[in-house]
């Protein structure tokens, strides 16, 4: 969660309290009704009940000021956090900053985002495990937008006083109140007192929100009327030690969680911004293909073939960190076989578990046919078997290992002493389906159209250029068998891959 988001105020409760005041004095002078005995102690335990309610709403918007106006005694800070969304999406941020420049890292599954700000001078870094490249953004640059939402991560007096005005008015209008609870938690070995507030949007008009710069349209409003956030925070050094966020996305719940890993105010790490640039018509191509896989990894996150999907996605951009979110070791171990033969590094290997490293020696021992590898295998049986492979040369001998896999086609096998498995005929029968639901989309590299019944076939992971036409087509059922929609601009595609 953002740090600038929703801060609250005092005015309402100011106005809360004054009213229970004036309910009091009303009440003690008999205004209210007629008092007995019994009803005034009655009535006296609601009124205490109410009066903590208040003072721990004030209490909790102190300690949220307090929190929020930190930075603004620092000239200098560098603090670190982790960020989990409920669909499995996680990102690390790290920050320094000082008079004398600024430093943003941003990091998830696809690649790391780097931005230096020092000396009038701006370079974004975009790094991958294969690439990194960095480029001098310019006042004109399309990184702009990109350079804006990372430099938004670093404190500012200006985007703190911003979001104090923007709260003051939301809880003046009634759309933003605290919770009356506040209790102690622990988070990273840190104890911190957690509060609670929520941001109502339906609480707000149509000019209220314009006035905030928003509207009913604004993605943030359609996502959801209702926000509800913790805050944990030290009483004493009025440190944030951990965020979240809950609310309801189209009626889906959806939670977002950020917990400090360190905080250090008054001090900063040295900046050492990259002389090694290239030119921003250098850095789109790569900044595109990333934010392709970015989309594609987010998918995968939602799909019912998470393993699938984030496997392919894994060997077609050589990113062997994409096999960490597999949890089934075996899978997992699966998707850094097929990475690494992709990328020709065999010493992803050593990423697999202990019972699959020989196993993954022996695919690169068949496919380069060197024995070097077979010495590498612990298991006397499968060393001798790897070198009975190796000894056995077949066409395609003598391939070598290499750093980028350019040059490697990638062969999974899951019993490596047989050759990959072969996609499967169609059955015999005509009708092997009748509705588009009966067929799924299988094979390694989702480029097959099959009936549900083989949708766990075993093919090999070559990446062909024609399956970047997939998406311009639809896996269902034509006149009875499963099959990929013809549809003319897929058909189009593949033209133009032929003759690429």
């Amino acid at each position: 969660m953002d740090k600038n988001v929703l801060y609250p105020i005092l005015s309402l409760l100011i106005v809360v309290i004054v009213a229970a005041g004036i309910w009091y004095l009303a009440d003690q002078m008999g205004a209210t009704g007629i008092h007995t005995e019994e009803h005034h102690e009655e009535h006296d335990e609601v009124h205490v009940e109410e009066i903590d309610i208040i003072m721990s709403n004030e209490e909790a918007e102190k300690l949220f000021f307090e929190a929020m106006d930190l930075p603004l005694n620092y000239n200098e800070y560098t603090f670190a956090y982790n960020e989990n969304a409920s669909n499995g999406y996680t990102t690390s941020v790290y920050i320094t900053s000082s008079e004398e420049g600024s430093y943003v890292k941003k990091e998830d599954a696809i690649f790391i985002r780097e931005l230096f700000l020092r000396d009038n001078q701006t370079v974004l870094c975009l790094e991958t495990v294969n690439r990194n490249l960095c480029t001098e953004v310019e006042q004109n640059s399309t990184f702009n937008p990109y350079v804006y939402v990372l430099s938004e991560l670093i404190y500012s007096p200006e985007s703190i006083e911003q979001s104090k005005q923007n709260n003051e008015f939301l809880i003046e209008h009634g759309a933003l109140t605290f919770g009356p609870q506040m209790q102690p938690k622990t988070y990273n070995g840190h104890t911190c007192t957690e509060i609670t507030y929520t941001l109502d949007y339906s609480k707000l008009t149509v000019e209220e929100m314009r006035i905030l710069g928003m509207d009913p349209d604004t993605p943030e409003v359609l996502l959801s009327k209702e926000y509800n956030f913790t805050l944990c925070i030290d009483p004493e050094t009025k440190d944030v030690w951990h965020k979240s966020l809950d609310y309801s996305n189209f009626g889906t719940p959806e939670s977002t969680e950020s917990t400090t890993a360190s905080i250090e105010w008054g001090t900063s790490d040295p900046i050492e911004v990259p002389t090694d640039l290239v030119t921003e018509e250098e850095m789109v191509e790569f900044y595109q293909a990333l934010k392709t896989s970015q989309v594609n990894y987010a998918n995968c996150l939602v799909s019912e073939e998470f393993v699938m999907c984030i496997r392919s996605e894994a060997i077609y951009t050589l990113n062997e960190n994409l096999c960490k979110l597999i949890q089934d070791s075996s899978e997992r171990d699966l998707c850094y076989v097929n990475v690494a033969l992709q990328k020709g590094s065999s010493i992803l290997c050593e990423e697999t578990s202990p019972q699959t490293q020989d196993d993954c020696y022996m695919e690169f021992a068949w496919k380069y046919k060197k024995s070097a590898y077979c010495d590498k295998i612990t298991n006397t049986t499968k060393q001798e078997e790897c070198l009975s492979l190796v000894a056995s040369p077949e066409e395609g001998e003598g391939a070598e290992e290499t750093n980028s896999g350019s040059e490697a086609n990638e062969t999974v096998v899951e019993e490596p002493e047989e050759a990959p498995a072969q996609e499967p005929e169609q059955p015999a029968s005509t009708a092997e389906c009748t509705t588009d639901s009966d067929c799924v989309v299988a094979g390694c590299s989702s480029h097959l159209c099959l009936p549900e019944e083989l949708s766990d076939v075993v093919t090999t992971c070559e990446y062909l250029s024609e399956y970047d036409c997939l998406p311009l087509s639809t896996c269902g059922c034509y006149e009875g068998e499963c099959g990929w929609d013809e549809n003319q601009e897929y058909l189009n595609c593949l033209d133009e891959k032929k003759n690429q």
